[in-house]
């Protein structure tokens, strides 16, 4: 049985050596974006993103598929359909 060992983290910018980062312009488009995601339930524009437990990645980007999660309401939402994910229950009077 062959046991292989994972490559240390100078092995690996070895082997980036050279290779165009096609990731670092994609992220930062992606965080400007997130940036300027209102949230659908209370309008505040503080959102943390996290990865969409129930789809991590979509076909065609190299990023994972992500939400955003209110920092005010605590609302879940997609910021490319603003569709609203998960909402806070809050219980009402009596």
């Amino acid at each position: 049985m062959e046991h292989r060992k994972p490559l240390t983290q100078d092995e690996i910018w070895k082997l980036l050596e050279g290779q165009e980062d096609v990731l670092t312009p994609l992220v930062k488009k992606e965080q400007a974006f997130f940036r300027n995601c209102a949230c659908p339930a209370c309008g505040a524009y503080s959102a943390s993103p996290f990865v969409n437990p129930r789809r991590p990645f979509s076909q065609g980007s190299p990023l994972p598929n992500m939400l955003l999660k209110c920092l005010q309401c605590q609302t879940e939402f997609d910021p490319n359909s603003r569709l609203i994910t998960s909402f806070p229950f809050t219980p009402g009077p009596g």
